[in-house]
C-alpha cells in the first residue's frame, strides 16, 4: 500500500530481535513515568528529596543505559540465526551482552537498596532499623558479589567471550546463585516491613493497602523465576544468539519490575500517610488586626485557622509548632517512657512548641 511505512522491527523465522527490541522499550517508557510520578509526588507533597528517591532515580538511569546496551547487542545480532550473523558482529555481541549482565545487577540493587531505605526514615524502632540495615549490608554483598564473578567469569584479557565454556567456570551455576539470592533479598524487602506494619496502629484497610504495596515486588521473584529458566536454556543451546531472545526479554521483564515494584508504595496520599511530618505550623500575632485580642492565626501548608491563648501571649510574640508521627514500641520504652502507660505498639503523634518572645517587660 503506497504511503505504508515499513516495520520499526522486523521479524522472520531467523530473526527474532524484534521481540526483544519491544520488550526493552515498552517497558523502559512504563517504567519511565511510574518512577517520574513517583518523584514528583514526593517533591509535590514534600518539598524534600530523600535518599531512596536519589537511589531510585539513580537505578532508572542506570536501567535505562543497560536498555541502550541490549538494543546495540540486538543491532548485532541478538535473537538472529547464527549462520546470518558474521564473526565481526558476533563478537561485538557478546561483549554488549556482557555488560548488559552487568548493568542488570546495578539497576537491580540500586533499586533494592531504594526499598530498603524507604521506610528508614518514618519507623524508628531499634530493632527494625538493625534488621533493615543489615539487610541493605547483605543486598551490597550480593551486587558487589554478582558484579565481580560476571566480570570474571571467563579468563582474561578476554573475559566477554562466555561462548567459550572452556575457558569460563560453570556459568548456570553462578546465574542461578546470582537468582536465589535475588529472590531471597525481595521476599526479605516485602516480609521485614510487612512484620514491622502489624504492630503499628492504623486501619485495616490502610494496613492492608500499604502491605499490599509491598508485597507487589512478590511479581519480580516470580519473573526471577521464569527469568533463570531460559538463562539455562541459552548455556544448553548452540546457537547463542537465537536463544538470547527469551532471556533478554525476561531480563527486562525482571529488572523494570524491579524499578517498578520500587516506585508503588510511595505513590499518591501514601507518602503523607507514612511521613506526616512533611506538615508544619506557625501561630503568630497579627499587629494589624488590634480587635482580636489574644486571638492568634495557626498557619500551615495546606490551611490556616484561629486559636485564642489562655493566658493571651504578649504583642510580639510568635510559636512554631511542628507535628510529627513518632514510632512507639517496646524497644523503645526508654525513651518514650512516661509517653505510653502501659507500653504498647502504638503510633503517637507529638507536638514541638517554641517560643520566641520579643517584648520587653519592665
Amino acid at each position: 500500500m503506497a504511503g505504508t511505512l515499513p516495520p520499526l522491527f522486523e521479524i522472520s523465522d531467523e530473526d527474532h530481535g524484534g521481540y526483544a527490541a519491544v520488550t526493552v522499550y515498552t517497558l523502559l517508557a512504563l517504567t519511565i513515568v511510574v518512577v517520574l510520578t513517583r518523584l514528583f509526588s514526593r517533591w509535590y507533597i514534600g518539598r524534600v528529596i530523600h535518599s531512596d528517591d536519589i537511589l531510585l532515580a539513580a537505578a532508572t538511569l542506570s536501567g535505562t543505559l543497560q536498555s541502550v546496551i541490549v538494543q546495540l547487542a540486538i543491532s548485532n545480532g541478538l535473537g538472529r540465526k547464527r549462520s546470518t550473523v558474521d564473526n565481526h558482529h558476533f563478537r561485538s555481541f557478546l561483549k554488549y551482552e556482557y555488560v548488559a549482565q552487568i548493568l542488570l545487577i546495578v539497576t537491580i540493587a540500586l533499586s533494592k537498596i531504594s526499598s530498603g531505605l524507604l521506610f528508614k526514615s518514618t519507623l524508628t524502632s531499634r530493632k527494625y532499623t538493625l534488621a533493615n540495615m543489615s539487610l541493605i549490608g547483605a543486598i551490597s554483598a550480593w551486587a558487589v558479589g554478582s558484579i565481580l564473578a560476571l566480570a570474571l567469569r571467563c579468563s582474561l584479557p578476554t573475559p566477554w567471550e562466555w561462548n567459550l565454556t572452556e575457558k569460563c567456570i560453570d556459568q548456570a551455576a553462578l546465574f542461578q546463585a546470582i537468582a536465589a539470592l535475588n529472590i531471597i533479598t525481595d521476599v526479605a524487602l516485602v516480609v521485614l516491613p510487612c512484620v514491622l506494619l502489624r504492630n503499628v496502629q492504623l486501619s485495616r484497610w490502610k494496613r492492608f493497602r500499604i502491605m499490599a504495596l509491598i508485597a507487589s515486588k512478590l511479581v519480580v521473584c516470580a519473573a526471577t523465576g521464569v527469568e533463570i529458566h531460559y538463562i539455562l536454556n541459552l548455556f544448553k543451546s548452540p546457537d547463542l544468539l537465537w536463544a538470547s531472545t527469551n532471556s533478554t526479554v525476561w531480563d527486562q521483564v525482571m529488572m523494570n519490575l524491579s524499578l517498578v515494584t520500587t516506585a508503588l508504595p510511595s505513590l499518591g496520599r501514601l507518602v503523607v500517610e507514612l511521613q506526616p511530618d512533611v506538615y508544619a505550623f506557625a501561630i503568630h500575632d497579627d499587629p494589624a488586626d488590634a480587635h482580636r485580642g489574644d486571638k492568634y492565626n495557626i498557619s500551615s501548608v495546606k490551611r490556616s485557622f484561629h486559636t485564642r491563648t489562655d493566658p493571651p501571649l504578649s504583642p510580639g510574640t510568635s510559636v512554631q509548632v511542628t507535628s510529627g508521627w513518632r514510632e512507639s514500641i517496646r524497644d523503645d520504652a526508654e525513651s518514650m517512657e512516661g509517653l505510653v502507660s502501659p507500653p504498647t505498639n502504638v503510633i503517637q503523634q507529638t507536638i514541638h512548641f517554641e517560643v520566641h518572645s520579643t517584648s520587653s517587660n519592665p
